[in-house]
């Protein structure tokens, strides 16, 4: 471990636990600690979000650890290192706990067993290791022993923010398992027409920005503001984290495809579409999995700041779509369709493989 006066870092070799404490950059410090865990394939010796953080006046702990450790087991280390970031930065007056996707968890978790301070979480999985989801991805045999977090959500004491990007469906299924369970008051759950990289998206709409300068600012009105806020029914996310999980899972049947393509809402929530392009495509149907393609990116181009959406999520659409075409036979449509995303994506000489 290495380390002075103003800040330290180290790690945990029993566990792969990484840390940085910043302490706060002036002397009007915000009064915040602000417990910043890293989200997936952030390497060894980085940390998630430290350049979001960097203009902020909170001190701030970042941590990091290796994608299939999900912050599991950690506990003691985060413990210690929460210990000294506290007594380091004497002037803080809360502890925020801040993550996306797996530093989502890390957040959550690590807010719920504590009790000592708010979270904000951007696509946290409640129960890790489920098919189509990031955690399975990398998934260790200590996720299937994981508690649940929508049980301790239930009595949670401190405020927390939840954010579910429902073009997701394990976001989608996130949201609608919090449903109908009674939460406490200081528990919100925004529901955003975003992917699960809903901070990325709200990063580039500027919201995250507004958000961490002092973390008192509401979430919900400055989504609010961009049309973000979805109004999709339960009944609807329903539908749609289940077909994704059964196609995950290897479970699908020619009738739920069926009725999947017959389903009005997925004209409406592109995430929806996509998962019926890929049933589509693995069952040798390409032409009908490219249609569903095609309405997925005009439901994208019509949805509320549509531009900022993640780039690596929204070329998903034309590269499968590209595929589907090519699978089909449809050469000369799949090359014109190429030569359009080189022209939506110009800083990438990917597409000029595609034709």
């Amino acid at each position: 471990m290495t380390g002075d006066a103003a800040g330290f870092e180290g790690c945990d070799a029993a566990t792969g636990l990484s840390w940085r404490f910043r302490p706060a950059p002036r002397a009007d410090s915000a009064g915040i600690l602000a417990v910043v865990f890293s989200q997936m394939r952030v390497p060894e010796g980085r940390f998630g979000l430290e350049r979001l953080f960097a203009n902020t006046r909170h001190a701030c702990l970042f941590l990091n650890c290796p994608d299939p450790v999900w912050y599991l087991g950690c506990e003691a280390a985060i413990d210690r290192e929460i210990a000294r970031a506290v007594e380091a930065a004497s002037s803080s007056r809360r502890i925020v706990y801040y993550g996306a996707s797996k530093g989502a968890h890390g957040a959550l978790a690590t807010a719920l067993r504590r009790g000592d301070g708010e979270a904000f979480a951007f696509g946290p999985e409640l129960v890790l290791g489920q098919p189509g989801s990031q955690s399975a991805r990398v998934f260790a045999p200590a996720m299937a022993r994981a508690a649940g977090l929508a049980g301790p959500l239930a009595a949670a004491g401190m405020p927390v923010t939840l954010v579910f990007g429902i073009f997701d469906p394990v976001d989608a299924g996130g949201a609608t398992a919090l449903a109908n369970r009674p939460l406490p008051a200081g528990v919100r759950v925004l529901r955003l027409a975003s992917p699960h990289a809903s901070h990325d998206h709200l990063y580039t709409l500027n919201i995250a920005r507004k958000l961490i300068a002092g973390l008192d600012r509401d979430l919900a009105a400055l989504c609010a503001e961009r049309g973000l806020i979805s109004s999709d029914t339960d009944a609807e996310l329903a539908r749609f984290s289940g077909f994704a999980s059964a196609r995950a899972a290897g479970r699908l049947t020619p009738d739920a495809i069926a009725a999947a393509r017959r389903d009005p809402y997925r004209a409406r929530n592109p995430g929806h579409a996509l998962e019926v392009a890929r049933a589509l495509a693995g069952i040798g149907a390409p032409a009908e999995a490219a249609a569903e393609l095609a309405l997925a990116q005009a439901t994208i181009d019509a949805s509320p700041g549509a531009r900022a959406l993640p780039k690596r999520w929204l070329k998903t659409f034309w590269r499968e779509r590209i595929a589907a075409l090519r699978a089909g036979g449809e050469d000369g449509a799949a090359d014109a369709l190429a030569r359009e995303a080189g022209q939506r994506f110009p800083t990438d000489a990917e597409w000029m493989q595609e034709t």
